[in-house]
């Protein structure tokens, strides 16, 4: 505001100065107009002698004062118009001057207004400094105090208020106190290194929680897994078993010649890990289980279930070790009997001594020590005997 109005009051002065030039050349016109006159009143006078002339030159001047009264007048109506206008600038600037005082008063009191808030601030900046140190003062004197808390009774300042108790008598809580103290010094030094091992410890048995977390998960997966395979298992196992079981029914009574058998499990709800018995019922006997068998029955009923299993199973190739040792003649006539039925699918190299197994194979191989500690492998083709002796055609 104080910056326009001075602005303002050097605008009207320039005004003012310049409606002063404007009436200082009016003025200046005036005299030249006035001197004008002067020498056309003396040339008026040279020329009385000749009068038509001087007729023609007094209208001539008069037509130049008229034009020099009326651009006067021009004048002075101009100068009274500017009269006019200095006027209304001065009260202009009367105006602008008075607005100019308010101001200056106004920036007075502002800057008595700003004395006074720097006097207010300074006062306030010492009461802040002295209200700082007593802050001070009192934060030192509450870690005095939260220092001998911990030193005394080894509390912070938030389970304090927990550990408080009614004190009755001082003197008895004093004396409570330093019993306290000498019980806690007969303890004897606490052990530093626990916090670093209690962290070590604790890693180490977050490490192994981990670890176990890791070995469950791993067991529950595995365990599924095992569930599924046993599950499929028991699928696979149920459904061979009855291939079997029925196998051997078939063998047994073509090996037997009649009679019948079965297999059967102990346990039908835990086929993978009960027991499996035998049932058999010779021609003309009783069905008794395998365990109730003669050991000839028993060698013939394990071959039969072989047999099945071998239907089930065909294998290229089998070697048989003196399964046939504890049969009797007949019964080893059968077994080489259906032995040869078997070959088709199956090559079978037989060990044994029985006649009856011999006479049914194509060829045999026997060992023999004509000298002492060298064995001798001998050979016999039997299907090419029999055409060199004309038994086959």
């Amino acid at each position: 505001g104080q910056t326009a109005a001075a602005e303002q009051s050097s605008r009207l002065g320039e005004q003012i100065t310049k409606l002063k030039m404007d009436a200082a050349a009016l003025s200046a016109e005036k005299t030249t107009a006035a001197d004008t006159v002067s020498q056309l009143q003396a040339l008026a006078q040279s020329m009385q002698g000749d009068r038509s002339q001087k007729e023609a030159l007094i209208a001539n001047y008069e037509g130049q004062l008229a034009a020099l009264a009326e651009r006067m007048q021009q004048a002075a109506e101009q100068r009274r118009n500017q009269t006019a206008e200095i006027e209304a600038k001065k009260a202009k600037l009367q105006d602008a001057l008075r607005q100019r005082m308010e101001v200056e008063a106004k920036k007075t009191r502002a800057e008595k207004d700003a004395q006074q808030k720097n006097k207010d601030i300074i006062d306030m900046e010492r009461e802040s400094a002295r209200l700082e140190g007593k802050k001070n003062a009192a934060q030192m004197e509450e870690k005095q105090i939260i220092d001998k808390l911990w030193d005394s009774y080894e509390l912070t300042p938030s389970l304090a208020p927990v550990m408080a108790a009614q004190i009755d008598s001082v003197a008895a809580a004093n004396k409570r106190a330093a019993e306290l103290r000498r019980r806690i010094s007969a303890l004897g030094t606490p052990n530093l290194g626990a916090i670093e091992e209690y962290a070590r410890v604790s890693e180490r048995y977050d490490y192994l929680t981990q670890q176990r977390d890791d070995v469950l998960e791993s067991k529950k997966e595995l365990e599924s897994i095992v569930r599924d395979i046993t599950r499929h298992m028991t699928d696979i196992f149920v459904e061979e078993f009855g291939k079997i079981n029925h196998y051997f029914s078939q063998t047994f009574v073509e090996m037997f010649g009649g009679g019948k058998a079965s297999l059967e499990l102990e346990d039908a709800d835990d086929p993978l890990g009960c027991g499996i018995e035998i049932k058999v019922q010779p021609p003309g006997k009783q069905l008794k289980t395998i365990t109730l068998l003669s050991g000839g029955e028993k060698a013939f009923v394990a071959i039969a279930l072989y047999f099945a299993i071998l239907k089930v199973r065909p294998t290229p190739f089998c070697m048989l070790d003196e399964i046939d040792a504890a049969l009797d003649d007949r019964n080893v006539e059968r077994f080489a009997s259906y032995l040869r039925s078997l070959c088709k699918k199956t090559q079978f190299i037989v060990i044994t001594h029985r006649r009856g197994t011999m006479e049914e194979a194509d060829s045999l191989f026997g060992v023999t020590m004509q000298e002492q500690g060298v064995s001798k492998i001998l050979h016999l083709d039997l299907n090419s005997m029999e055409k060199q002796l004309g038994i086959v055609n």
